[in-house]
């Protein structure tokens, strides 16, 4: 998978949010957007985000199944959605799932990658410089498949998901699971993407978590709900959800930053806008707090106390950790003091867990 160039610039800017976000920001109408208050922080001090993603997702409702030429006034006015992203400086839209025909009776119309649908919100996507994620039933090859399509800024696809758990509804119209989980490299991070039904299953949230995804848009015809933070707490990863009624992204500890329903749309008559966006750290890590909070005291007395976020929920017996210096990663922090990724601790627990059962692990405190 071939990521594309960054932007020239980026945005730099203080987080006022121990959860991540500067605050949600909420499209109001096409003109127009208000800046809203996230949840209240968990720290007094302002933390600078390292490397920050902004992330819209949108919520809307279908247009009537009679509707005439009703794909083309479905893709224009997602056309609008993207454009109206360029007020929020976004870096990735999102769409549910089979966006271009949902809601229709027969809403299985299977195109292909370069079909109308992709066509036009490449041409949006190299308008806006703007990734976007585009879910629709294609067609590959002569196989069915239910796909989410990564569009680059400059109008490419950076690369395709097939749903790797169909519905039986879906595999009896011939609809073949995926059986990949590729992360996909953007200029801003590491990029999954999952559909609906996926969301039940561990196996595709660990796959993603092997493969270091930092965040993972999931489109959807329901909500999600709790089953989001348990994926991001779970595998330590950002969960950006968009679905026809709600649109939902979670920090890494399994927080929702916003979650936000399509009713102000809809008591509005449509006269707002149902975007939701938010900017997140992508250089964000879940730690298990074994070990590792004795090991932030060296990186403040090298770096100074405010080199590093650090956000320790006992409760939970976990740590967010991000670097704050620019040039030095939280990854190469990590790297530098031994401290250990929930990720990379839970699979050497599993490890040596089975090393143990095999009788071959090596015991050192055996009295």
């Amino acid at each position: 998978m071939i990521g594309e160039s960054s932007k020239s610039t980026r945005r730099d800017f203080l987080q006022n949010s121990a959860v991540s976000a500067t605050g949600a920001v909420l499209g109001m109408n096409a003109l127009a957007a208000r800046e809203v208050q996230s949840a209240p922080a968990t720290n007094e001090s302002s933390t600078l985000i390292s490397r920050p993603a902004t992330i819209t997702m949108v919520s809307y409702p279908p247009l009537p199944n009679d509707e005439p030429d009703r794909l083309n006034r479905t893709l224009q006015r997602m056309g609008m959605y993207i454009d109206q992203t360029a007020q929020f400086k976004s870096d990735l839209m999102a769409f549910p799932e089979i966006c271009n025909h949902f809601g229709e009776s027969a809403p299985w119309v299977f195109e292909p990658l370069h079909g109308p649908t992709v066509t036009a919100l490449s041409k949006k996507a190299r308008g806006n410089r703007i990734y976007v994620v585009c879910p629709m039933a294609a067609v590959e090859g002569g196989r069915r498949y239910n796909a989410s399509i990564l569009i680059g800024r400059a109008g490419k696809i950076v690369g395709v998901y097939h749903k790797n758990v169909p519905t039986h509804d879906e595999l009896d119209m011939g609809i073949i699971p995926g059986t990949e989980t590729p992360v996909f490299e953007t200029d801003f991070g590491r990029v999954g993407l999952a559909i609906c039904f996926d969301l039940n299953y561990w196996e595709v949230g660990s796959a993603y978590c092997a493969n270091n995804a930092e965040l993972v848009i999931w489109s959807s015809m329901w909500d999600g709900a709790r089953m989001l933070t348990k994926w991001s707490i779970e595998f330590g990863f950002y969960m950006a959800a968009s679905s026809p009624h709600c649109s939902t992204i979670v920090d890494v500890c399994g927080r929702e930053i916003i979650n936000l329903k399509r009713n102000v749309y809809d008591g509005t008559e449509g006269a707002g806008s149902p975007l939701v966006t938010a900017t997140i750290d992508m250089d964000r890590r879940l730690l298990h707090h074994d070990a590792n909070v004795g090991k932030l005291k060296p990186i403040y007395e090298k770096y100074g106390p405010n080199s590093v976020f650090a956000e320790w929920l006992p409760r939970e017996c976990i740590l967010l950790f991000g670097s704050q210096m620019p040039g030095i990663s939280s990854d190469k922090l990590i790297e530098e003091f031994k401290l250990e990724t929930m990720r990379d601790y839970l699979a050497r627990v599993r490890r040596d867990r089975k090393r143990a059962l095999e009788g071959t692990y090596k015991v050192t405190n055996k009295s």
